[in-house]
């Protein structure tokens, strides 16, 4: 029967209603249906009442005595306790079987073998872990350092534009050195030239200093087309004609370029930002001394046309023994203090323009040179390239070709806009020795400033100087002829 309910299951699926009826008719005569046998206690009831012992087992502590139509409900009950007595039973045998075979032959070991496995899979997980975070920091030390690497590199080179900045300024200082120096020689010739001294031109008085100057207008300024081309007497005469010989030079070398030169402030001087002036370079000893150069010439005839024409007059040494000879050398000095502060801002535009030392001419030129052919200053397709660079540089660049070239020209090139599409780093830099070329331009200035406040104060000097002249006057007439009351 089993076998066909196993092996069909249709069968067993027919069989199921009829099994459900049959428990709940068991449940209904089991709690529904009044009898005298629920009065009946559960535990010694007399057999006579019921007719029907059901004998329990003999290991069993409890009897249960029944009817016969209890019989059902009073199996149920023995089966329960008979069950619950088994399992009572049986725990303290599982127990002892757990605790005696099972736990130190199998699971004791099994679980240690366990433990070991977990243990070494654990060290294993945590040492491929650790190794992650290992190879984590590691990467990130890795990384922090290519970064630095690649900021230093970044930080650490420096572009076009400071190269040029940084190139073009290693002559500056002895350029700057040598404007000061050519300051001071041209301050000096020009005292040595009113004061009389034994070497100048000027030694014995103005006929002297006319009359040299006048024999280098005939070899050299004189232009025939002046004074409605009435110039020939002066620039040509007939040397049988001279009523001074000694001012009329011994060779002419007039040319279109050196005519009015000596009174030509922009032909001598702005034409160029280098002069070939040079007081640095030692002149040599006779007869292998060095000559003025053409600019040296120029700029010494325009010096004495513009200040001191007529030099003061030559006081005997035996004059001076009296006190109005010695008041009037006193007067004498005064006005020419006064003119050479006039005259020291002319020396200051001289000297600035005066050429650099020959450092200038390896380190500096050629790459200054670059930068205005850059501009398209200078370059082979122009008429006569080398003359516009030395009109702008010269062979040995001024401090006042150095410094137009490093706070002007730099700046009109396009190249210098594009190179500030940079790196921050290095644009600050750039910002930085913009600001240092700026503090140069501003101390040229300020000197500036004080030269003018200098010859600002002179001429106040002098209207108080008349002032006081009118004053002396007035005092000296009332000292002579007294005081109306």
């Amino acid at each position: 029967m089993d076998t066909e309910y196993i092996n069909n299951p249709k069968a067993e699926q027919k069989r199921r209603p009829k099994n459900l009826w049959l428990v709940l008719a068991l449940f209904s005569m089991v709690f529904f249906i009044p009898t005298a046998g629920f009065s009946c206690d559960s535990c010694g009831c007399a057999p006579t009442f019921h007719g029907v012992t059901i004998p329990p087992n003999p290991d069993h502590t409890t009897q249960v005595y029944c009817p016969p139509r209890d019989t059902i409900r009073c199996l149920l009950r023995d089966e329960h306790q008979i069950t619950t007595d088994h399992i009572l039973e049986e725990f303290p045998d599982f127990e002892e079987f757990l605790l005696s075979p099972v736990w130190p032959d199998y699971i004791r070991p099994a679980w240690m073998m366990m433990t070991e496995q977990l243990v070494v899979a654990a060290m294993d997980q945590a040492m491929m872990i650790g190794t992650l975070f290992d190879a984590k920091q590691q990467l990130e030390t890795q990384t922090i350092f290519q970064k630095l690497t690649a900021e230093a590199h970044k930080d650490y080179h420096p572009n076009h534009s400071m190269c040029v900045i940084g190139t073009n300024i290693r002559s500056l200082a002895a350029a700057e050195r040598n404007y000061e120096l050519s300051t001071f020689v041209l301050s000096q010739r020009s005292i040595d030239r009113q004061m009389g001294n034994m070497n100048s031109s000027a030694a014995r008085g103005l006929f002297d200093d006319q009359c040299f100057r006048l024999r280098q207008f005939r070899a050299r300024y004189c232009n025939l087309h002046d004074n409605n081309d009435h110039m020939n007497m002066i620039c040509n005469p007939d040397p049988a004609n001279l009523e001074f010989p000694e001012c009329m030079p011994t060779e002419i070398n007039i040319t279109p370029a050196s005519q009015n030169k000596d009174i030509s402030f922009s032909r001598t001087v702005d034409r160029a930002n280098t002069l070939d002036i040079d007081f640095y370079t030692p002149a040599g000893s006779a007869p292998n001394m060095t000559a003025l150069s053409e600019d040296e010439q120029d700029i010494f005839a325009l010096g004495s046309n513009l200040y001191s024409h007529d030099v003061m007059f030559r006081l005997p040494e035996a004059s001076m023994r009296q006190r109005n000879s010695q008041d009037e050398l006193l007067d004498m000095r005064t006005i020419i203090a006064k003119r050479e502060v006039a005259e020291h801002s002319f020396h200051t535009i001289v000297g600035m323009k005066a050429m650099g030392t020959e450092q200038g001419q390896t380190v500096t030129q050629p790459y200054m040179r670059l930068i205005l052919e850059s501009l398209g200053i200078g370059l082979p397709a122009n008429v006569n390239p080398d003359e516009e660079i030395a009109y702008y540089l010269g062979d040995r660049p001024s401090y006042y070709a150095q410094m137009e070239l490093l706070t002007k020209r730099v700046f009109q090139s396009p190249d210098f806009f594009v190179n500030l599409y940079d790196e921050p780093t290095n644009v600050e830099r750039q910002s930085v020795a913009l600001q240092a070329i700026g503090l140069m331009q501003d101390f040229d200035i300020w000197q500036s400033y004080l030269r003018t406040e200098a010859m600002l104060s002179v001429v106040l000097e002098l209207e108080l100087l008349r002032l006081n002249n009118q004053v002396t006057d007035q005092m000296n007439s009332m000292r002579s002829g007294g005081i109306e009351l």
